[in-house]
């Protein structure tokens, strides 16, 4: 299994191409994925770099659904998606659960992401849904509906771990379901169900939001030295941390995966 860091851990930091090449180097990543405001930025400094990491996905956002979506504007980011290499673009289903959502919600969804995903199949990527609340991938089954309601090719998923949980499903239970449409894994924890929301997007992204409920990989309610026994061993992984000292915590969690992979393997 391939584990990378998520630049957004550094999202309230100040950061170079060089400065977030070295630290992920250094810490034995296998890569990086980027988040889409530092691919925007920092990409002529990275493009420059002699020696950088590889960049399996970029962390995107368009307003898929709404009359904000601009084509336009989808086929720049798609375009700066292989510019940095990168085979995916992760994107959310929207902004509405499934549930919540009127069947004009759901058509105008799916409609908008089918024509970022011809965009990426020009393009030679593959667009990467979330699974995360407040989108039409928010549980099991309406990710699944949303997978055969696609149909397309060029998309895939991004099964974030602790959503699927949030969402009602027992990870080990869903893995197999979602393995079909698997291209990378988020991996994060929490100390207790009643403090999922400190990952609501107002919050996280928020230098002064509260980080009560996030803790290490290891160190929550999901038992990841089982789940990660269970991951197929060619997936590639991103730790997706919000909380302070971002690399340390980080490195930290990369070290125990190493151990734990290596013990399963001796």
């Amino acid at each position: 299994m391939r584990v990378h860091a998520c630049s957004v851990a550094l999202r309230h930091d100040r950061i170079t191409a060089q400065g977030l090449a070295t630290q992920v180097l250094d810490a034995g990543f296998d890569g990086l994925e980027i988040w889409g405001p530092h691919a925007e930025a920092l990409h002529a400094d990275w493009a420059a770099l002699a020696r950088r990491p590889v960049v399996p996905m970029l962390s995107g956002y368009l307003p898929v659904g709404t009359p904000a979506f601009d084509p336009k504007d989808a086929l720049r980011l798609v375009g700066l998606t292989t510019r940095w290499g990168a085979g995916r673009l992760r994107l959310f289903a929207g902004n509405v659960g499934w549930d919540a959502a009127s069947s004009d919600d759901r058509a105008a969804i799916t409609r908008d992401l089918r024509i970022v995903a011809d965009m990426a199949q020009d393009h030679g990527i593959r667009i990467a849904i979330e699974t995360h609340p407040g989108t039409l991938a928010d549980s099991l089954p309406a990710t699944m509906a949303l997978m055969q309601g696609l149909d397309h090719p060029a998309v895939g998923l991004n099964v974030d771990i602790l959503h699927v949980w949030e969402g009602g499903a027992d990870p080990l239970a869903a893995l197999p379901e979602l393995a079909p449409h698997l291209l990378h894994l988020h991996l994060k924890n929490v100390t207790a169900r009643d403090r999922l929301s400190v990952f609501a997007p107002q919050n996280v992204h928020d230098a002064a939001g509260s980080r009560d409920g996030m803790c290490p990989l290891f160190e929550g309610v999901l038992d990841y030295r089982t789940i990660l026994s269970r991951v197929p061993d060619d997936v590639d992984m991103s730790l997706e941390w919000f909380g302070p000292a971002p690399m340390a915590t980080m490195t930290a969690d990369l070290g125990r995966i190493r151990s734990l992979v290596a013990r399963r393997a001796a």
